[in-house]
């Protein structure tokens, strides 16, 4: 599917106000710019599953998430996807880095995980304004460092945890009930496999928790009641 572009100028004004309020960093660049991102910022809403950008293409811009979740994939060269992290409103993109640095491209690409709003800024703009902006480093800074204490986390839990638990936490933290993931991208995401998370998740089916289709898992009960009975 290709990615759709908002164009009507209302919604851009509406998208631009939501971005500094996500974004409070960006509008400080603006402001202090002649208001080169209002000017220059390219606005798109994906819906689930739709790519942001092909990865055989070159760099275009970097991504910031207004509303929704993208997850971030590595592409191998048998076109195989693994899931590296996702990226949520107020979030960075680290991928970008090896554009802005002119770096070899490490062969990923964002995948829409719920219908999303994002926002992709030109890497003209991004290496005039951006790069030489403190308060923009710094925010890549504390974003970096939130992702590296979120990795170290996740390992430890999976010390200290059953898989059923990792599960079922992992669902919870979705914050939402109607879930887009299919079972090789949650095995992933706890460290295990697709045959086993399938037996887990038909299990909680059969106790009436969840229900499974083609691409995504429905909430139809409070799962924090199986922790507590735990």
């Amino acid at each position: 599917m290709n990615n759709r572009i908002e164009i009507s100028s209302g919604n851009r004004l509406e998208y631009i106000k939501s971005l500094y309020k996500v974004y409070p960093v960006l509008y400080e660049i603006n402001k202090k710019n002649n208001e080169v991102i209002n000017e220059q910022a390219n606005f798109k809403t994906l819906y689930a599953d739709e790519y942001v950008e092909a990865t055989e293409k070159a760099c275009k811009g970097i991504l910031f998430v207004i509303k929704g979740v993208i997850k971030i994939q590595k592409i191998n060269k048998n076109g195989e996807e693994t899931n590296l992290y996702n990226i949520s409103q107020g979030e960075f993109c680290h991928e970008a880095l090896s554009c802005l640095s002119d770096l070899e491209s490490l062969n990923i690409t964002g995948k829409a995980i719920q219908d999303s709003k994002v926002c992709i800024i030109p890497f003209e703009v991004v290496k005039k304004y951006f790069i030489s902006d403190n308060d923009f480093l710094l925010y890549i800074y504390k974003d970096l460092y939130n992702k590296f204490n979120t990795i170290i986390g996740n390992k430890e839990e999976i010390i200290h945890e059953s898989l059923e638990t990792r599960l079922i936490k992992l669902l919870i933290s979705k914050k939402s009930k109607i879930i887009y993931a299919t079972h090789s991208e949650l095995a992933f995401e706890i460290d295990s496999v697709r045959e086993v998370i399938s037996r887990k998740l038909k299990n909680l089916e059969k106790l009436g928790y969840i229900k499974l289709e083609r691409g995504k898992i429905i909430i139809l009960k409070d799962l924090n009641k199986i922790l507590k009975d735990n």
